[in-house]
């Protein structure tokens, strides 16, 4: 008996020392598969680019005025907005042919807003390819904005505000640059020539993870109630409360073009709108990933690189930005 015990007592020793050597390597994996799809909405942009002579926008202007929702929240929603949807096309729409799927670009009315109801089997088709799989669930669709929308777990980075600049920099940078020395590659409503990012493609960044959606996560897990009381009064309004669960507001589904963000930072625990953390804080309209300590990151040329959530800001930032003439040293 005494021996049959220490059997067992060794066997769970191994066991124990076995499964998190098991997760790690299955996490390894999907962080793997993570940027082998960043690569090929990279290889899918550089293409579209090929074509067109020009990477698209992050969102395309809706070519009149955006509809207003008269309608009440639906039950179960508080403070929801009340404008709709009002960009037209995405980035991720518009690439649709480059990625293999011309069976959903076929079904998709681009004569119509992405949210339209004649390109709702469109937006339902769930695309492996922009689906981190080491974000939690399966099947995550939109709740309310766009019903039964598939979720997507990147965006395009579009611009750094102004507080990152005078805030959340050592040294800070005041006054903030202007606009155009603190946007991105995949800038709203403007269409960016290869030309036009003299910073260099190799040194900016064009897609960033922003995973979880639509669900609200941040470092300390899901929203719940709790969290809700702090952020509710902090300022960020990205995320709304919806039959019990907390959902943001922005980048919806993979055809959103909100899906697309402009980085202003959160507080470490990601419940204080503006603060020194840009990764891995809040996934409402920041950078978020559910890999250990960090998150992929597509750059302009193509590269895939896994960014440490605990980077200084200033090269996170100078990377970003396509036209600030700035100079990174830092090596991933």
């Amino acid at each position: 008996m005494i021996e049959l015990l220490v059997v067992i007592a060794i066997i769970g020793i191994l066991i124990g020392l076995l499964l998190p050597a098991v997760q790690a390597v299955r996490e390894a994996a999907r962080r793997t598969q993570c940027a082998n799809n960043l690569k090929q909405l990279g290889l899918a942009l550089h293409n579209y680019e090929g074509a067109l002579k020009t990477f698209p926008a992050s969102r395309t202007q809706h070519p009149g005025t955006p509809p207003v929702n008269t309608l009440p929240p639906p039950a179960g929603r508080t403070n929801a907005p009340s404008s709709q949807k009002g960009a037209f096309q995405s980035w991720s729409t518009l690439i649709l042919p480059y990625i293999e799927q011309n069976n959903v670009a076929d079904l998709f009315d681009y004569k119509q807003a992405w949210f339209n109801v004649d390109n709702a089997a469109a937006i339902a088709v769930q695309q492996n390819v922009f689906l981190c799989p080491s974000a939690p669930g399966d099947r995550r669709t939109d709740p309310y904005w766009v019903i039964g929308a598939a979720a997507g777990d990147y965006g395009s980075v579009n611009e750094v505000r102004p507080n990152v600049f005078e805030n959340e920099m050592s040294p800070p940078i005041v006054p903030a640059p202007s606009l155009a020395a603190r946007l991105g590659v995949l800038e709203r409503y403007r269409n960016t020539k290869v030309r036009d990012v003299t910073d260099g493609l190799s040194n900016t960044i064009m897609l960033a993870e922003a995973s979880g959606q639509p669900d609200c996560w941040t470092s300390r897990g899901r929203m719940n109630d709790a969290m809700w009381a702090i952020y509710s009064v902090s300022g960020g309004g990205k995320v709304v409360l919806f039959n019990g669960n907390y959902t943001l507001t922005d980048g919806t589904g993979w055809a959103d073009p909100d899906s697309g963000f402009s980085v202003d930072g959160a507080s470490n625990d990601g419940l204080i709108h503006q603060g020194p953390r840009l990764i891995n804080a809040i996934n409402a309209s920041e950078i978020f990933a559910f890999h250990p300590a960090g998150a992929n990151f597509l750059f302009g040329d193509g590269a895939i690189r896994f960014i440490p959530d605990t980077v200084d800001n200033r090269p996170l930032v100078f990377q970003i930005t396509k036209q600030g003439a700035e100079v990174v040293t830092v090596d991933y």
